[in-house]
């Protein structure tokens, strides 16, 4: 007889705000649950409903918190009613959020007709896409950059500080939202139909997950697999995407150091044959030497990331280590770039 799994619920507590920020960031006391009493940071998503005053008691959720969770280490607020403005015709029947109290209209982004001449780049982390949007603008300035956001990570894209990072410098002309997350320039249903819309007018499309990743500690239940989705989405639309491998040589886990567990993979499911970037001192990482499916072409990159951060502002940051701690890992995503760019042989 199969076992049941325990039922869960999540945790919504009540909560007080005592101050909010910029961002949609607030200051909130727990009222009730094991933090009761306790003073948390949290966020509210400004693009579900109004903030809520200082001062109101509002229902939070907390299970980051209460979970330990790394980047999900905030309590999330739920907005105030805010009337729901003019909505559009039932035409399209698209909604995000679907069938929860905070499901939102969406109304569907323009779409190419494929992907043909459109460089993709696809990421594994959101860690790499700072350094890839430098990279595009150091090969190309003035270059127009779209980033899909897709399902992996975080959903919310007004809580990645690296993409309001990035638009403030001018390195990420638009931001498409894929799936369950939102908050984008653009909303599309699936990677497919974001893909498209991303194409547009780009001039570089780059796909990957919003901070945090998820992980369940099995072979395939883990973030790492949505650029499985993208590599696939990307073939079948008609581009030759490029895949940044998620690559260390100072990660202290095992199933992440040389070429991640996650990289692995994604690889593994990902059905088309797409080129691999492998920058400068990676190619020791790939081990064991079927690292790679036989379909799936390592191209080694000489352009790497170096510089980018003083030319353009910017601070490379995943787990804790910057460039100069895991230069490879950063490396991978500015390789991805030049190598979908056509522009490998060059230095920033």
């Amino acid at each position: 007889m199969s076992q049941r799994l325990p039922s869960v619920r999540p945790a919504l507590r009540r909560a007080r705000v005592l101050s909010g920020g910029t961002g949609g960031r607030l200051e909130l006391e727990i009222l009730e649950g094991p933090l009761s009493g306790e003073v948390v940071p949290g966020v509210v998503h400004e693009e579900l409903g109004e903030r809520p005053p200082e001062g109101a008691t509002v229902t939070a959720n907390t299970v980051g918190l209460e979970m330990g969770l790394g980047s999900g280490g905030f309590a999330v607020a739920v907005p105030c009613a805010s009337g729901g403005g003019e909505l559009p015709r039932n035409r399209d029947h698209f909604v995000k959020l679907p069938y929860t109290p905070l499901q939102l209209p969406c109304p569907p982004a323009p779409q190419a007709e494929s992907l043909a001449d459109v460089p993709v780049a696809v990421l594994p982390l959101h860690s790499h896409l700072a350094p890839a949007a430098g990279a595009a603008a150091a090969l190309r300035p003035g270059i127009r950059t779209t980033f899909l956001l897709q399902e992996g990570g975080a959903l919310p894209a007004g809580l990645s500080r690296t993409v309001r990072e990035l638009r403030q410098r001018g390195l990420l002309y638009r931001v498409v939202t894929a799936g369950g997350c939102f908050g984008g320039d653009l909303e599309a249903p699936n990677v497919f139909s974001g893909l498209l819309a991303a194409a547009g007018d780009a001039d570089l499309v780059l796909c990957g997950i919003g901070p945090g990743v998820v992980g369940t500690g099995s072979p395939y239940g883990h973030g790492g697999m949505s650029a499985a989705t993208a590599l696939n989405a990307a073939c079948a639309l008609g581009a030759e995407p490029v895949l940044a491998p998620r690559l260390s040589a100072a990660d202290p886990r095992d199933r992440h150091r040389g070429l991640s567990h996650h990289s692995r993979a994604a690889l593994s499911a990902a059905l088309g044959s797409c080129r691999v970037a492998v920058p400068e001192g990676g190619r020791d990482l790939l081990v064991p030497p079927d690292a790679l499916p036989e379909r799936h072409a390592p191209v080694e990159v000489r352009f790497g990331a170096g510089g980018l951060e003083e030319r353009f502002g910017l601070t490379f940051e995943s787990m804790g280590r910057g460039y100069t701690e895991d230069r490879v890992f950063f490396d991978a995503a500015a390789a991805a770039v030049a190598l979908a760019l056509g522009a490998e042989g060059r230095s920033p």
